[in-house]
């Protein structure tokens, strides 16, 4: 394969719109704490009575079961006529309706903000509660992101499970080996549980960072540039956001146009340049390097699609944004050259990265759900659900998409407690109003919410939503 990868086009083009997003929620106030405080494992009971489950260990469902859950761990899970319900349980009438374990979001930048109802953190952690969300990594953390962590981890802050990677390392501020160990150090030494690149960095600083994380028991995610390439990012084991340096791999090397650059190849002689006979090639790359995707489809599809500006602003989940900011992304998508290009040459750009992650799938490489909000048009919480809609649109199952969001992340971070439903795994759980094994769009119809040992009722999430909107209104 090529050794080469996409300059960061997405980053250039998508950075405004990332402070715009993490101003979703307004600036921050000092408001005290209404609704924020989250309950610990505490012991409660709770019995999810003749529920339909989805356990996510295979593709099958469990029909008039119970389970049973003390605190933040599933005790039992068990047909209703043959399981035994605790004395003081509270039950939770689950007729007709199914349970999923909590989904996960891959790729989020956590705003500012203590995690207050009225500050930016707290609404943004609101928003991917309600929508089911109870783990979420942090990639490019705000300052306040440690702190929102570990209070959510010790119960005293509500909001789904968070795991902070570093701020970005990239070539601003890395450019030698020493420069590359040190700061992985740093960042180790702070306590993030990752290292976060959007590249540009120079291949020897590179290895350094490698090396460096390898040794702290780091792992790295984000971008590819050319500076080092996907072959050689499949060979340090980098987790790869975007599908950096994915299209790219399918230009030959024999290729009289020079190896295109950026996250965005919507030129002829670019897509006329890429060879789909070197994508099994590509692929099976992956697989032996057991290297995961997080492929931002949702995102990228939206900022070369047919859709109108106007549209894109008026999808229901703009009422939990800021009418500013609703405006500040119309600018940018109105602005983005890529809306210029002949429509064929966006289709085309869109079909090789869902056949791409079609074929990963096939091939058992995983797919991590990652939406990449508060991004332009990509609401938290929200914008995982359309990431899942457009996996099942490029040609996965719907098991695949929810596999996707539920037990592959998991793994991806070393959770041998999350991610499928089973007596002794952690109690994160959604409860929803319709199979998703059916229609993918049922998963964003919860109905219940159990995480950190806390249920959130449907009555409960109404109001976390109705608290954002406010928020967002006040906020102009």
């Amino acid at each position: 394969m090529r050794s080469t990868a996409p300059q960061p086009i997405h980053s250039r083009i998508l950075t405004g719109a990332l402070v715009l997003g993490l101003l979703i929620h307004g600036p921050a106030h000092a408001t005290g704490s209404r609704g924020t405080k989250a309950s610990s494992p505490d012991g409660k009971v709770w019995a999810i009575e003749h529920i339909a489950v989805i356990p996510m260990d295979q593709e099958r469902v469990l029909k008039d079961h119970t389970v049973v859950v003390r605190g933040d761990r599933i005790l039992s899970v068990a047909l209703t006529s043959r399981a035994t319900v605790p004395d003081g349980a509270t039950r939770i009438d689950g007729r007709g309706k199914y349970l999923i374990p909590g989904l996960v979001d891959m790729h989020i930048h956590l705003a500012q903000g203590p995690g207050a109802v009225g500050d930016p953190a707290g609404r943004q952690l609101r928003l991917l509660l309600a929508n089911g969300i109870t783990t979420a990594r942090v990639l490019i953390p705000s300052p306040t992101a440690l702190d929102v962590r570990d209070r959510i981890a010790r119960g005293d802050q509500l909001g789904p499970r968070l795991v902070v990677y570093s701020p970005s390392m990239n070539g601003s501020n890395v450019s030698t080996p020493e420069q590359a160990t040190k700061l992985v150090d740093q960042y180790a030494d702070q306590g993030y549980e990752g290292i976060k690149t959007h590249g540009g960095i120079p291949l020897p600083a590179y290895d350094a960072m490698m090396e460096a994380a390898a040794r702290r028991k780091l792992p790295v995610a984000g971008h590819v540039t050319s500076d080092v390439g996907l072959t050689r990012a499949l060979e340090a084991k980098q987790q790869i956001e975007h599908l950096d340096g994915y299209l790219q791999a399918l230009v030959p090397e024999s290729s009289s146009i020079p190896a295109p650059e950026g996250q965005f190849l919507l030129e002829d002689t670019e897509l006329r340049a890429i060879d789909e006979t070197r994508i099994p090639g590509v692929i099976q790359a992956t697989r032996e390097a057991g290297i995961a995707n997080g492929p931002t489809l949702a995102l990228f599809s939206m900022l070369v699609s047919e859709e109108s500006v106007n549209a894109l602003a008026a999808r229901p989940e703009m009422r939990y944004v800021p009418k500013q900011v609703v405006s500040g992304w119309s600018q940018q998508v109105a602005a983005f050259p890529g809306r210029a290009v002949a429509v064929e040459n966006r289709r085309r750009f869109v079909e090789l990265r869902q056949r791409l992650v079609r074929d990963l799938d096939k091939a058992g490489c995983p797919i991590l759900a990652s939406s990449d909000s508060p991004q332009i048009f990509m609401v938290p919480g929200f914008a995982l659900h359309r990431e899942m809609e457009a996996m099942v649109a490029a040609g996965l199952r719907p098991y695949a998409a929810l596999l996707a969001a539920t037990r592959s992340p998991h793994r991806y971070l070393g959770h041998t407690d999350a991610g499928t439903i089973a007596p002794g795994m952690r109690a994160d759980l959604v409860l929803l109003d319709g199979n998703p094994l059916d229609d993918i769009g049922h998963s964003a119809r919860v109905g219940g919410v159990l995480a950190g040992g806390r249920w959130q009722s449907k009555d409960e999430i109404r109001r976390l939503f109705d608290d954002v909107e406010r928020s967002a209104r006040d906020a102009g």
